[in-house]
């Protein structure tokens, strides 16, 4: 029955990656050439939200779990810490970075994505945010396409990428340990609904903010 669960978990979010693949930034990475401020762009969205994910993985302990999981919480949420400066090393390393970019606040759907992590942290605790790893872990089967993509046409080479390169092998060894977590913890029907709303709504969030990029750099924006 576990296995079931994990199963319709991993069939619900490659339904809502398809949803995202027919969206206005898939097509213009994928049929337009890629330019250096849409990239930056892009990454400094995922330098804000990933910021947030060591504290907010931490904040789920406040909720009563077990012991085993909370071990992992802990462990998980220390191995995020700084993340985000990987974003900034590869902007840098390419001619991208300011120092005053770092400034800039989150375009909506990042905003409304960190505040949601915090919610579901604090309100349902670690077995519901279990849903937003599952995804988030072993998103880099997804991006494959318009990574190599962008990085084709922005010439960058794998002391570019360390984000979304180095940063992957790693997520290949979480994505196993949270899906070990998910068939341990997320035991009954209300916790495994929580799991699957948390994962297609964060899901649908970052969809939400791929598009409000692709908006800002479309060739009639204003």
């Amino acid at each position: 029955m576990k296995n079931d669960f994990l199963n319709d978990l991993r069939t619900a979010v490659n339904a809502q990656w398809a949803h995202i693949r027919t969206g206005a930034f898939w097509r213009q990475v994928l049929e337009q050439p890629v330019t250096g401020p849409l990239y930056k762009d892009l990454m400094l969205q995922v330098w804000h939200y990933s910021r947030h994910n060591s504290m907010n993985q931490a904040v789920a302990s406040f909720v009563p779990a077990p012991e085993a999981l909370l071990k992992f919480v802990y462990r998980h949420a220390a191995e995020e810490l700084g993340h985000e400066r990987m974003v900034v090393h590869d902007l840098r390393s390419i001619g991208l970075f300011d120092e005053a970019d770092l400034t800039r606040p989150p375009l909506p759907a990042t905003e409304a994505l960190i505040g949601y992590l915090y919610y579901v942290s604090l309100r349902y605790g670690p077995v519901a945010r279990l849903g937003y790893s599952f995804w988030a872990e072993g998103i880099y089967e997804h991006i494959q396409a318009p990574f190599a993509k962008i990085c084709k046409d922005l010439q960058l080479t794998s002391k570019n990428v360390t984000f979304f390169g180095a940063h992957a092998e790693a997520d290949e060894e979480h994505i196993k340990q949270v899906e070990d977590m998910i068939a341990r913890f997320a035991e009954t029907p209300e916790q495994q609904a929580q799991v699957t709303q948390v994962a297609l709504t964060t899901l649908s969030l970052t969809g939400q903010l791929l598009e409000q990029v692709a908006a800002r750099h479309r060739k009639d924006a204003a």
